[in-house]
């Protein structure tokens, strides 16, 4: 049995709202998978790009990208 490997978990400044809710409270929730009708901001820079004036998303605000910031306990 193998099990597919997890996902790094986002930045915890991306927030994002779609038609089926809004950002999961547990950081655990948001590796389910990205859904295409998202839009995702930043809370340093409430905008679609982070501080590093690249756009944010799912996929992208994560381990390695210099404003990234590890999601808190």
């Amino acid at each position: 049995m193998s099990t597919a490997p997890m996902k790094p978990l986002p930045c915890q400044c991306l927030r994002t709202k779609n038609p089926y809710g809004t950002t999961p409270q547990n950081p655990e929730e948001w590796v389910a998978g990205i859904h295409t009708s998202s839009s995702y901001w930043c809370l340093r820079t409430m905008a679609p790009a982070g501080p590093d004036e690249h756009y944010v998303h799912l996929a992208r605000c994560v381990p390695g990208r210099k404003c990234y910031e590890e999601p808190e306990e």
